[in-house]
């Protein structure tokens, strides 16, 4: 029966990680504990991926319930961040939108797509850059997060040149992503643009 699906262990753990990230949004003002409990829901981001291929639990559900999971932690976030966090929140929604439409093998780039989206995109993101590119993605509102809070100055003790090295990591990280994202972004617009021509000829 379809409902199955949504009892899957990995949507299971889905629904764990909603239920933490609310968790840590309820303690957006205590860097502590938000840290604990934002950290343990994206934790959980590759566990729940790693058992639906383990116990042969892949579902187009899980696929998607999975990255909206992303969207809605990283995208709350990046809005309590700052006022333009918005604007990132929106590029992730788009992209979304635009890599979900072509089903479920989206994750598998095309030959004539640039070196660098079929290098992030390889494997499933299971290679150097690819989990560069993502762990930046998951991690940068994070480590601001962390950077505004001084919890790195007071309790962690991290020296300010560590801070920053850290930080251009993950911008670097980021800006390959924003890359990719508006790779695909552009591929879905000249879709919709070819089918238009298609509907019209």
């Amino acid at each position: 029966m379809a409902l199955e699906v949504l009892f899957y262990i990995p949507n299971v753990i889905g629904y764990v990680r909603i239920l933490l990230a609310i968790g840590a949004f309820l303690f957006y003002h205590d860097p502590a504990w938000f840290t604990i409990l934002y950290t343990a829901s994206i934790s959980l981001d590759g566990i729940d991926g790693y058992l639906a291929r383990r116990l042969h639990q892949c579902s187009a559900f899980g696929a998607w319930f999975d990255v909206v999971i992303d969207l809605f932690t990283r995208g709350y976030l990046w809005c309590a961040l700052f006022q333009g966090g918005y604007l990132i929140a929106f590029l992730e929604w788009m992209t979304f939108m635009s890599t979900h439409s072509r089903g479920e093998h989206w994750k598998i780039p095309m030959d004539n797509f640039p070196w660098l989206v079929k290098n992030v995109m390889a494997d499933e993101f299971k290679t150097h850059l690819g989990f560069f590119t993502v762990g930046s993605l998951h991690l940068l509102p994070l480590w601001l997060y962390i950077s505004n809070s001084q919890l790195l100055m007071n309790v962690l003790i991290f020296p300010e040149f560590i801070q920053t090295l850290i930080l251009v990591v993950l911008l670097t990280g980021r800006l390959l992503c924003s890359m990719v994202e508006f790779f695909y972004i552009k591929e879905h617009i000249l879709y919709l643009l070819d089918m238009n021509d298609q509907q019209q000829g």
